[in-house]
C-alpha cells in the first residue's frame, strides 16, 4: 500500500526544501534523514500499516534546495525547490522556509491536511520533527500514494525520526 508515500512525500518535501539543486552553488546544509510510522486507512482499508522513509536533503548558498527520498509507501522521489517559493509536488505542493539561523521548515500541502517538517542542523547535531494538521472542516488525512492516487487515513503516528549532518 502506498499510503505512507503521501507521508513520505511530506517528508520528501521537507528534504526537498533542504536539498540542493544547483551544481555551481556550494552546499550550506547537508543532511540525511529517516523516519518510521504507522497508519490506519479507510481507503484503501488497511490497519497498522508500517512505513519507512529515508533520504538526503541539501540547501545551497543560492537558496536552492533538493531532496532525494525513498519510501516504502511511495517509492523514490526527487524534488528541487527555491526557498520561499511554492513547488509542485505529487498530490499537492511544498514550501520551504528558513525559520532560524539553523532551522528549515518544509510544509507539504495535501487536499485535507498539511505536514510540517522542521529540521535544525548545528554542526554535527541534527533534530527533526514531523507534524500533521487537518485543514478546517476536514476529518480524514489525505496522502499521495503514487500513480496519482490518494489514500484517506486517520492521523498517522510517527514512531521514530533520525537525522544527521554530513
Amino acid at each position: 500500500m502506498n499510503f505512507k508515500s503521501g507521508y513520505l512525500i511530506a517528508w520528501i518535501v521537507i528534504a526537498a526544501c533542504l536539498a540542493s539543486a544547483s551544481e555551481a552553488a556550494s552546499p550550506l546544509i547537508r543532511g540525511r534523514f529517516s523516519y518510521d510510522g504507522i497508519a490506519n486507512c479507510q481507503q484503501p482499508p488497511i490497519k497498522d500499516f508500517r512505513f519507512h522513509a529515508e533520504g538526503t536533503a541539501v540547501l545551497s548558498t543560492d537558496r536552492t534546495a533538493s531532496l532525494d527520498v525513498n519510501s516504502s509507501a511511495s517509492g523514490r522521489t526527487n524534488l528541487n525547490a527555491v526557498l520561499g517559493k511554492r513547488t509542485e509536488a505529487p498530490g499537492g505542493s511544498t514550501t520551504l522556509n528558513v525559520v532560524g539561523r539553523h532551522t528549515l521548515r518544509a510544509v507539504r500541502d495535501y487536499p485535507n491536511n498539511i505536514t510540517i517538517v522542521m529540521m535544525t542542523i548545528r554542526g554535527n547535531d541534527c533534530k527533526m520533527t514531523i507534524e500533521d494538521r487537518l485543514k478546517p472542516g476536514k476529518r480524514v488525512y489525505t496522502f499521495y500514494r503514487g500513480s496519482d492516487s490518494v489514500a484517506y487515513c486517520a492521523h498517522p503516528q510517527i514512531t521514530r525520526t533520525h537525522c544527521e549532518a554530513y
